[in-house]
């Protein structure tokens, strides 16, 4: 998967957060903090509905954990393999 160059503006609370966390060895630059973050925020939006849509219907442990293992399975675990492919390349 190709990446984009983009400009964000972040606030100095926001800046110092992410340098924390390089510094702590948690990541290994400010991008693929961020990257990680942004991941995270699709996540939590792909949760965010999934709870919308079974709002009024009742959902058991059980489903509720096979339903995250898929997602893992078909949208985070191939993108994460490619990110690792791509930063062992170059």
């Amino acid at each position: 998967m190709g990446m984009k160059t983009v400009q964000i503006r972040l606030t100095e609370a926001q800046l110092k957060m992410i340098d924390e966390k390089v510094n702590e060895g948690k990541y290994p630059s400010r991008s693929e903090a961020i990257r990680d973050y942004v991941r995270r925020a699709e996540l939590l939006e792909l949760f965010n509905r999934f709870f919308d849509l079974t709002a009024d219907k009742p959902i058991s442990d059980e489903q509720l954990e096979r339903t995250r293992e898929k997602l893992w399975r078909e949208k985070y675990a191939p993108k994460l393999k490619q990110e690792r492919a791509a930063k062992a390349e170059g």
